[in-house]
């Protein structure tokens, strides 16, 4: 029995009926078994255990599993009840000494609470209880912490000692720091000089900050004028700040006798951003592309001391690049009370967009309405200008259908022509009598010649990803398109590597993030192989004017909350001999294939071998061997069977998806054994539209099996309020796309999200490696392919232990 006050309070009973416990083990049929419980609760019988709060999460986590699985359990409280949450900490940074050496104290804040950095272990005070709510917990942020102490060593502090304190010795280091580092300290942390130090720093530095000013030279070009000075007023000359530069030193002498400090590697970093946005000289000014002007702004926005002049219209137009303004979105007419507050925006940011000659990326999360946003936008600008040409929409084969419904549904106004099917070529003359025209990646890459021979106000591309390699026929044949205008819509925009980003602006605005040689020399390398925080800083700095995403945490506060649960299940006996054969042929086979051709040639190998692996953990049958049990085929089936008849006495609908369309197959046979309908929709599948329909209309069909590839975007799904993934994926992000066909706008319900696992298989290890490296998955792989190319040796060994 569990009580919960401020603490937790455990107690047993017994009666002669249940198991008889003795000293920690239990005697149950016909043997004595261990109880496996820490030594705090082995005495539970004889006394009430009380469990402190500060020990509560730890047991919640550690013990609590294991008590709901050991029989009876009474409690007044669930885990839903309790809420554990990361808190920010504010870090407090005490300098003191002189421009000879500094002497500093790091500290940082969780609400009332203090603590020295260096000082307070690790695990002190991890959770911290909520003394006005007995099931609230917050927890300290340890990764932030470490980083803040990394940030001052970076900076050639050295320590902490005994006392928590750091020390910076020798003129140099200290007035380097005080020239690079403590500005972004100020505005970042709350920072405190004590008096003597801080009159040194009023007395004896002043700054060296660049002065700009902004002339506009046209609808198209801006220029744009630098001068470096001091504070009071001494000017530099390019070549001196250059030496400055070359260098390595961020302070001189100046003329009054006082040491001026400049921020070198801010001043390198607007160099590569003057590099970025590819100026012509044009007299002592450069000569900018107005595309460019929110990515300069943001960038001198980030330095307090750096000034701009500029005319408050070009400072306008800059502000809206960056989000900092807000934008008027036009009259919406019927569609004015449906669309909310964020999709105006979306349609406003659209509208700026046109009217400056720019394309962007509408990148919302799944879920949040780009493809209304999309209509409701190209309908605007029809009715204001019926004497455009049409507009083009560009998307995967599978949600044709989808847009045409939207179409029909929020814009029916509009004339829409779905170019697809083998007789399209004989609409292709109606073109010039519609407003939408419709067709998929697949078509207008065999259709080029005939779309070449037209002109478009406006070419949508979605699902983006089409074209992420520049060199296929789908990026091509788009790119081939002749339209004033060009949107991309994208839910996963994190999911394309850094050159796939250049691939997608190409069509968007060629030369804007310069050539692919370039792009790659300057921002792909140096993100994808030496992981430079600068590059990638400067990337978002540049991309975030023409990309609009909003999350649903951030904007769709109706949405119901969505769980995802991991639901751990062994091999049966059969499974894991097969298991352990194929793992050790394939360990054979690999390391003999390394060791003879090295690691790079020997990837395809690897994920041959990792996906017979896989197939393994599902079920045995997927390899095709013979004499193979169904009884003990899949220990993972039957957990399903538990789940799935859980799900349904539940009163739940459910989505299931595999990446393996076989094992689709034997599930659709359990379900037809069991008399369980269901729906089912893979790649073969014909009519997508009437089998969504069906299930979405249809509340007694509890089960839509899917494949994975065939079925992870474009579905709206809010009939379901379960998703079963029955095998893992690489990127987490493709399966959060799946599960996200039932969480999206227009659910009711709490959507709850398992993941079958077995246990230590591949797909632990597959489990453990996303959550290991869950942003680096997500940004840079896609498929099995390259996953396969981006494992290490050691992380291959990983997997095939």
């Amino acid at each position: 029995v569990l009580e919960l006050g401020g603490e937790i309070l455990l107690t047993c009973k017994s009666s002669r009926a249940e198991p008889i416990t003795v000293e920690g083990w239990t005697w149950q049929n016909n043997t004595f078994q261990p109880w496996g419980l820490p030594e705090l609760l082995r005495d539970i019988w004889r006394a009430p255990v009380r469990v402190p709060r500060s020990k509560v999460p730890q047991f919640l986590n550690q013990v609590w599993p294991r008590l709901t699985t050991m029989g009876d359990l009474e409690a007044n409280f669930t885990l839903d009840d309790f809420v554990l949450e990361p808190q920010q900490p504010l870090f407090l940074l005490e300098l003191k000494g002189g421009l000879a050496q500094l002497g500093g104290l790091l500290q940082c804040a969780y609400g009332p609470r203090v603590m020295t950095l260096g000082l307070t272990a690790s695990d002190e005070a991890l959770w911290l209880p909520d003394p006005g709510m007995p099931t609230r917990y917050s927890t300290r942020d340890l990764i932030s912490e470490r980083a803040a102490l990394a940030r001052l060593q970076r900076s050639g502090f050295s320590g902490p000692d005994e006392q928590g304190k750091l020390q910076l010795v020798g003129e140099n280091a200290v007035l380097n720091f005080f020239a690079r580092e403590f500005p972004k300290l100020q505005r970042e942390w709350t920072v405190s000089l004590e008096e003597r130090l801080q009159r040194s720093t009023t007395d004896k530095l002043e700054r060296i900050e660049p002065q700009f000013q902004i002339t506009p030279s046209g609808v198209q070009w801006f220029d744009l004028g630098v001068v470096f000075a001091s504070s009071s007023g001494e000017s530099f000359q390019p070549a001196e700040i250059q030496r400055l530069l070359l260098s390595g030193q961020s302070h001189t002498r100046l003329k009054n006798g006082k040491m001026a400090v400049i921020d070198t590697e801010a001043v390198e970093e607007f160099q590569e951003v003057l590099r970025d946005c590819a100026p012509q000289q044009h007299g002592q000014a450069y000569r900018i592309n107005h595309q460019q002007a929110g990515f300069l702004e943001s960038t001198l926005g980030q330095h307090v001391g750096w000034r701009m002049q500029a005319p408050a219209a070009w400072r306008e137009r800059a502000a809206h690049q960056t989000g900092e303004a807000q934008l008027e979105c036009p009259p919406l007419g019927d569609l004015e009370p449906i669309l909310r507050p964020y999709q105006k925006q979306g349609v406003a940011w659209l509208h700026f967009l046109r009217a400056n000659q720019f394309g962007g990326i509408l990148a919302d999360e799944m879920g949040l309405g780009k493809t209304l946003q999309a209509l409701a936008y190209l309908r605007h600008v029809r009715q204001t200008q019926p004497n455009t040409p049409p507009m083009l929409i560009v998307c995967p084969t599978s949600l044709v259908f989808n847009w045409v419904a939207e179409s029909q549904r929020f814009t029916p106004s509009l004339k829409v022509l779905a170019l697809h099917g083998p007789d399209r070529h004989l609409r292709f003359q109606e073109i010039p009598n519609s407003d939408l025209v419709i067709t998929s990646y697949a078509l207008i890459r065999r259709d080029a010649d005939r779309y070449r021979e037209l002109e478009f106000d406006t070419a949508v591309l979605d699902e983006a990803q089409h074209i992420k390699n520049r060199q296929t026929q789908n990026a091509q044949a788009v790119k081939a398109v002749r339209a004033a205008n060009r949107i991309v819509l994208t839910g996963t925009p994190l999911e394309n590597s850094v050159l796939d980003l250049w691939s997608i602006f190409d069509f968007l605005m060629p030369g804007y993030l310069g050539t692919a040689q370039d792009f790659r020399e300057r921002y792909e390398l140096p993100i994808a192989r030496e992981k430079d925080a600068r590059a990638q800083a400067r990337l978002t700095r540049r991309l975030r004017p023409f990309l609009l995403r909003r999350l649903k945490r951030e904007v769709a506060a109706d949405l119901p909350q969505k769980l995802e649960q991991v639901s751990f299940c062994e091999l049966s006996p059969d499974q894991r001999s097969v298991y352990q054969q194929v793992i050790e042929a394939s360990r054979k086979e690999i390391l003999d294939a390394v060791g003879a051709q090295g690691v790079a040639k020997s990837r395809m190998l690897v994920l041959t071998a990792l996906l017979r692996l896989r197939q393994v953990c599902c079920d045995l049958r997927l390899l095709k061997l013979d004499g193979v049990n169904p009884t003990t085929a899949s220990g993972k089936l039957d957990m399903f069977g538990e789940l799935l008849e859980e799900v349904i006495d539940g009163g739940h609908r459910v989505l299931v998806f595999s990446q393996f369309v076989s094992m689709l197959t034997l599930l659709k046979e359990r379900l037809t054994a069991e008399g369980i309908e269901f729906c089912y929709l893979d790649g073969s599948t014909v009519d997508r539209a009437a089998v969504v329909n069906r299930f979405q209309r249809t509340d007694t069909i509890p089960v839509f099996l899917i494949s994975l590839k065939a079925g992870g975007v474009g579905l709206n799904l809010t009939g379901a309020d379960t998703v079963i993934h029955f095998d893992p994926w690489w990127n987490p992000a493709v399966e959060d796309q799946a599960t996200d066909r039932a969480h999206r706008i227009g659910q009711t319900k709490v959507v709850t999200s398992y993941k079958l696992i077995t246990r230590d298989t591949v797909e632990e290890k597959i489990l453990t490696l996303q959550n290991r490296k869950r942003e680096i998955i997500q940004a840079t792989i896609g498929g099995e392919e390259e996953f396969a190319g981006a494992l290490s040796w050691e992380e291959i060994q990983e997997l095939l232990a």
